[in-house]
Formats: structure tokens, C-alpha cells, sequence
């Protein structure tokens, strides 16, 4: 065996264990804060970041989801060593209504969406699918377009609504609370898996652990789940929901944590680069890539689609995505003033 191949050897060997070296390591429960909100103490560790395309995975991908619609692993390629170097406690669940009534009421605060001609409703009396989702001055985290209660996830809220609640909280509390970044995000939705999703590699079983586009959504609105997956439309296949559940309603991941699928697409601290992943390895031949870590990585940048809006990174998926896409490794991107009912936060506690 010649050096290159040894060292390719090595590096398909890394991505098989790199991520499960983790999964003895467990999370702890912490306590609540004043807002009954719940964390989970997430270990300091090593993870692969990103879709894994080693052996062919994302072959072996289409043919398992031969049913949906085709994805693109474009931006959460090439897979990576990561590091997360210090321990950090990120919410249980996302952030609520009730939680966020409490931020508003406490503030005054009014949204970017209240103040600038309301959020990307969803309004199913379009005919064409890309129509049903537009700005309309209804649309609000009070009024997004169907029924929630105080323990639904907050919905209609800008990357800088979530800052300013963080912002809020961290004041009232004297402790650091704010977004994840993308990194700590998807370490902690992986919880020590390898698979493409944190309960393993089987799309039908998101219905128990996430809220997604399903039967009793294209019951609702039909040709919604249909224009993404052909299969389990019918009303009482899937998970049961039509729009937003309430939080915790699914089974957790392995460390405890609900809805990091699905639901509802999380603001993460990250500027958006679509070649965020190939930046780590300019200049690095690719025979070297499995030595390369990157540690605690957060892109801040701007790049040059940042000068026609500041683009944040969103993780998980959302209740309007079929299962294929709210895989752990899926990412996309908003400007920070957009609010959409398809989009909400969860909140990192900084360990002192």
C-alpha cells in the first residue's frame, strides 16, 4: 500500500469513528432558569461536521429517499474534523411563545416583522407551492396564520429578535445566554452519531422524532408534502401535525434534546458562505485533509453576498420540510431582519 492510499485509508477510518468516539460521553441535565427553561450540559468533544460523502454515502442517500425529492449536499460538504473545546448548556427545547411573551412584555419590544410589514406567512389558497410563502402584514409572532399556544415554538422572529431576547435574558440573569453557533448546533443535534439523522439512517422514522411535512399536512394543504416526498400522504401517516407542534412533543436525541429536526429552522450565530466547508482546506492537498481539525469554528465574515444584507446561518429543518431535508447536516440561510412561521431559536447557557 503506497502512502497516499494509507493515508486515504485513515482518513474514510476517521469519519467512521470520529463522530462515535463521542457518544459514551454523556450530556447532563442542568437546572431551569427563571423562565423554566431547561438545558442540557453539552461535553467538550470531537465530531465529523457535515455530510459525509465517503463511500459513496450520498448514493446510498437517493436510494434510501428514492421517494423525495433530490438534495444537494453541496453546502455541507466536504465532511471535517471539528472540536468543540469547552463544555456549553444548550436549551432543551426552542424558545417558546410564553417565553418570548414574557421578553416583549418585560421590553416593549416589537419585532422587525411588526415594524416591517409582517413575516412569510404561509397561505395555502396559492396555486403554485413557491407562492404559498410570502410577506404579508398579518403575519407576526402574536398572528402567524394558525393556532399556537404558549408552549409552541416562537415563530415570525428575525436573527436580530432572537439576539435582542438573548441580549435581554443575559441581563436579567447575569450569565450569557445567545445563539449556537453552527458547529455547537449540529454537534449537538448529532449527539454522538455518525448517521444522518440522531435516531439513525431511516427517514419514516422522523414521525416519532420531529415534526415535518406529512400526511396530515398535505391532508391540510394538499400538494404541500407532495411537491417533496410521494409516499405517506395519507391523514393519518406521519407525525400528526400540520404546522408547528408544541415543543417537546417528539422523542429526544440521544443527549436529550427535542425538535433539533424539524419543527421549526434555528438561527444559529453564523454568517452564511455557502463554501464555508472547502475555506478549511485551501492550499491543504487533499491527501492531508484527515489531519486537518478545525476548533470551535464560528464565521463571522463578510463575504461578498454580505453586501446586500447580512445572511445568517439556519439549522434542522422545519415542519414544512419532508425528512430528507431536516437531516443533522442540513443548512441554509436568511437575512438577519427576515421572519417567516417556518423559522424560530433555541438559546446556548455560556458555562462560567
Amino acid at each position: 500500500m503506497t502512502n497516499v492510499q494509507r493515508r486515504v485509508l485513515m482518513f474514510f477510518i476517521m469519519l467512521l469513528t470520529a463522530s462515535t468516539a463521542t457518544a459514551d460521553q454523556r450530556a447532563q441535565p442542568a437546572l431551569d432558569n427563571s423562565l423554566q427553561m431547561k438545558f442540557v450540559r453539552i461535553p467538550a468533544g470531537e465530531f465529523v461536521r457535515g455530510f459525509d460523502t465517503s463511500d459513496r454515502r450520498e448514493h446510498h442517500f437517493h436510494i434510501v429517499h428514492q421517494y423525495s425529492n433530490k438534495q444537494d449536499f453541496k453546502n455541507e460538504t466536504p465532511a471535517h474534523r471539528a472540536a468543540i473545546t469547552k463544555p456549553f448548556e444548550i436549551g432543551v427545547s426552542e424558545v417558546t411563545v410564553g417565553q418570548f411573551r414574557t421578553f416583549v412584555t418585560a421590553t416593549n419590544y416589537r419585532t422587525d416583522a411588526e415594524q416591517n410589514g409582517g413575516a412569510l406567512g404561509c397561505f395555502p389558497d396559492e396555486r403554485d407551492y413557491v407562492d404559498r410563502f410570502h410577506k404579508s402584514p398579518e403575519i407576526t409572532w402574536k398572528t402567524p396564520g394558525f393556532e399556537q399556544t404558549e408552549m409552541h415554538p416562537v415563530v415570525a422572529v428575525s436573527w436580530y429578535d432572537a439576539a435582542k431576547f438573548c441580549e435581554w435574558l443575559s441581563a436579567k440573569e447575569n450569565v450569557r445566554y445567545r445563539l449556537p453557533s453552527e458547529a455547537e448546533w449540529e454537534y449537538a443535534c448529532r449527539a454522538g452519531q455518525r448517521s444522518w439523522y440522531s435516531w439513525g439512517e431511516d427517514p419514516d422514522e422522523a414521525y416519532r422524532h420531529a415534526n415535518v411535512a406529512d400526511g396530515a399536512l398535505e391532508a391540510a394543504l394538499p400538494n404541500t408534502t407532495r411537491f417533496q416526498r410521494a409516499v405517506r400522504l395519507t391523514a393519518d401517516e406521519g407525525d400528526g401535525v400540520v404546522f408547528t407542534a408544541r415543543t417537546a412533543r417528539y422523542q429526544p436525541n440521544p443527549w436529550g434534546l427535542f425538535d433539533m429536526h424539524g419543527n421549526v429552522w434555528e438561527w444559529t450565530q453564523d454568517r452564511w458562505a455557502s463554501d464555508l466547508y472547502d475555506r478549511y482546506f485551501d492550499g491543504v492537498p487533499r491527501q492531508q485533509r484527515s489531519e486537518v481539525m478545525i476548533h470551535d469554528p464560528l464565521f463571522l465574515e463578510k463575504t461578498d453576498q454580505h453586501q446586500y444584507g447580512d445572511w445568517r446561518s439556519m439549522r434542522g429543518g422545519a415542519w414544512t420540510c419532508a425528512p430528507a431535508a431536516v437531516r443533522s447536516s442540513i443548512r441554509t440561510f436568511a437575512e438577519a431582519h427576515d421572519a417567516a412561521v417556518y423559522t424560530g431559536f433555541r438559546v446556548v447557557r455560556e458555562v462560567p
